[in-house]
């Protein structure tokens, strides 16, 4: 892994295999024992973070961002396609600041008190914000918490391209419900959150 003084497990080694013509791969890093700070996606309730924390997190991102790599998380027919399809869109979608980003980043991928990022397989170039944007959503149903996090990690969500990745993971959301044909109150948020950022955009 190419991605440096940014806290992580370190890296050990990986192992390849094929199974029915797919190419697997099993990564093995050091052990973390600090807690995470939600064992589920989404949270229920606001975590106990300190300022430290939030800092340590915004100086992590920013790393990362300038980290060298060939890696790709997503591109820009996966965010066209996903808004105009969940939100039957016209705007122009383009994203003008790609940067690299962990790629799933939510409470059950981050410990605390001591900060680490956990599970790097997405990691890659992806627009900027995306990573605040799916912390953002996944503390919808704190919403005290979640304004909270669209405060501390403004520099990221505030710019257009902030507001895109907001919108592209509300649209995986309506998407995933579509699919399922199983709404939730996650989907509805996604939705009214969507409606509100297209107005925006």
């Amino acid at each position: 892994m190419a991605v440096h003084d940014v806290p992580k497990p370190s890296f050990i080694q990986a192992v390849h295999w094929m199974n029915d013509g797919l190419v697997c791969r099993a990564e093995e890093m050091t052990l973390v024992s600090e807690p995470v700070v939600s064992t589920a996606y989404t949270l229920d309730k606001a975590p106990e973070l300190t300022d430290q924390w939030w800092e340590e997190l915004s100086t992590a991102l920013e790393r990362l961002a300038s980290t060298d790599t060939d890696r790709v998380a997503l591109v820009q027919e996966d965010i066209d396609r996903s808004i105009r399809e969940a939100f039957g869109a016209s705007i122009d979608t383009t994203v003008c600041h790609w940067v690299i980003g962990h790629g799933d980043l939510h409470w059950a991928n981050l410990t605390a008190p001591r900060l680490f990022l956990l599970d790097w397989d997405s990691w890659g170039l992806m627009p900027r914000g995306m990573d605040a944007a799916k912390l953002w959503e996944s503390a919808f149903r704190v919403p005290d918490f979640a304004e909270e996090i669209t405060e501390r990690l403004a520099a990221d969500l505030a710019c257009r391209d902030g507001k895109l990745s907001q919108l592209w993971v509300c649209a995986n959301r309506v998407l995933g419900a579509r699919h399922r044909k199983q709404e939730t109150d996650q989907t509805a948020h996604a939705r009214r959150a969507g409606k509100a950022l297209l107005a925006e955009l």
